[in-house]
This record gives structure tokens, C-alpha cells and sequence, in this order.
């Protein structure tokens, strides 16, 4: 967001800090070169007893590899992950570097970043006499308006919607919620001007793709289920960000829908 108190969208598109979940490479490159022992040793009663662990230590568990354009989220975790361990993979996401730089035509920037770095749009120098917040109604028809096509079951706006802002007679901002009992919240925002955002990833977490026809960026959670996942769409108006405690490919569902 703007320096001018709107929230910022920080840490993976939410104002909580990120956690990160550790990656099971390690287990599974043992595994393999446990494999490979057992067949060069033509143990194939072996083999069989080792696949069969194998099914079952390998259970579906977070992985930590970038996501591809084709928006495919990392899995939801069938166990979960202890407090204590969550607490450590928080710590040492903190420690990780952030990305700054162009993505898909879509500029990423620290949240410290000074005022001169911060995305431009029509509020960046308006003065107080130049900032309105007209009823809703002034978003009918035009391309700041937010019209999702598509909800996941059970959502329900949680806020009555806030009115837009509107800065030297151009609607720069404007925002929707919604919640699902059980699962969290998720919103959609639309901010006219730069296509930039402020953002507090690591770079493994930040990939490209195409969402509805557009440039987009896909921030891909530390864990699923537990943290944010997040999508920033380069259209005609600046960018529109969708984002929530949902799985990634919920999300860019939701963003597809968007009219």
C-alpha cells in the first residue's frame, strides 16, 4: 500500500509474519541413494520391503521448490507441523533474503523501502482536499469495480465493503473481503497507477505466470494452511492483488474470475 496509511501488503501479502516449512530433499535424496545400494546389491525382496517404507515415510509434505507459471500450489500438509517447529521455520525465514526487483513486467519492493521507491499512483501527491471517499456506488461499471465470478464454498464478506479512495478525481483504491469459517480470510484489492508492490519474500517463494491473459505474480506460502498465499495481477488500471489463508490455485481461480 501507500505511505499514507492504507495497509501495507507485506510478508507474502499478509500483515502477520511468513513461517517457512523446511524441505524433505535431504530424506529423499537418502532415499534414493539407499536405492540405488539395495538394487546394485540384486536385494529385490529388499527393494520391495524398502518401496513399501518408502510409501509411508513419504506422506504428502510441504515442498520447498519454486512454483512454475502453471500455478500450481505447494501441497497442504497431511500432518501438521508442531508450534515448536513452525516457530523455528518463522525464525529462519526472517533471516532470508528478500527479493527486490521486475517480475513479469511487475515491480517488487522492500516495505522499507524510502518514499521515493514506493509505487506511484493518482493519491502519491494529492493533497488532503484532493482524497474523497465517495459511496461504492461511483465503482459501478468502471474497471476498479471488484465483481468476483467465482467464490470458494462457504465464503461470505466479512466487512461491509469499504468505500473507495479517490485522489484528484481518479479511483485509486478499493478493496473486498471475505471469510470462510474454518479456513481464513481472503480479499481483493484493486490500486490504480504503477504496477508495483511492496512484498517481504525470498525469491524462491516469487514466480511468473499468466492469470486470465495477464502478467501476473504468484507468491507461493511458507506452509499451506498456514500462511498466505498471494497473486498480483498486471492489468490496464495498475494491479489487482488476491490473497488469503487459501490454497494457491484457489486463489488464482479467484483472480481469474475477477471481471
Amino acid at each position: 500500500m501507500s505511505p499514507k496509511g492504507k495497509r501495507k501488503v507485506r510478508g507474502g501479502l499478509a500483515p502477520s509474519k511468513r513461517t517457512r516449512i523446511d524441505t524433505r530433499l535431504e530424506v529423499v535424496r537418502e532415499a534414493q541413494m539407499e536405492m540405488k545400494r539395495i538394487i546394485l546389491g540384486a536385494a529385490l525382496p529388499a527393494v520391495a520391503l524398502f518401496l513399501a517404507a518408502c510409501e509411508l515415510e513419504e506422506q504428502p509434505k510441504p515442498a520447498d521448490v519454486a512454483l512454475t507459471a502453471t500455478a500450481q500450489a505447494t501441497p497442504a500438509p497431511t500432518w501438521p507441523p508442531p508450534i515448536a517447529e513452525l516457530d523455528r521455520l518463522r525464525h529462519e525465514e526472517a533471516t532470508k533474503p528478500k527479493f527486490e526487483g521486475t517480475i513479469n513486467g511487475i515491480r517488487i519492493y522492500s516495505p522499507d523501502a524510502s518514499a521515493e521507491e514506493w509505487r506511484k499512483d493518482a493519491c502519491t501527491d494529492a493533497k488532503p482536499e484532493e482524497v474523497e471517499h465517495p459511496d461504492i456506488s461511483a465503482l459501478a461499471g468502471t474497471p476498479m469495480d471488484i465483481v468476483p465470478t467465482y467464490l470458494p464454498p462457504g465464503a461470505e464478506e466479512t466487512d461491509p465493503r469499504s468505500t473507495p479512495t479517490v485522489c484528484k478525481g481518479t479511483i485509486a483504491y478499493t478493496e473486498r473481503r471475505w471469510g470462510i469459517t474454518g479456513k481464513g480470510e481472503f480479499y481483493v484489492i484493486r490500486r490504480q497507477g504503477e504496477q508495483a508492490i511492496d512484498l517481504d519474500v525470498p525469491e524462491r517463494r516469487i514466480s511468473a505466470a499468466t492469470v486470465a491473459g495477464k502478467p501476473a505474480v504468484l507468491v507461493a506460502p511458507i506452509v499451506e494452511g498456514y500462511d498466505y498465499s498471494g497473486v498480483v495481477v498486471a492489468d490496464d488500471i495498475g494491479i489487482t492483488v488476491v490473497a488469503g489463508l487459501l490454497p494457491l490455485d484457489e486463489i488464482v481461480k479467484i483472480a481469474e474470475g475477477l471481471k
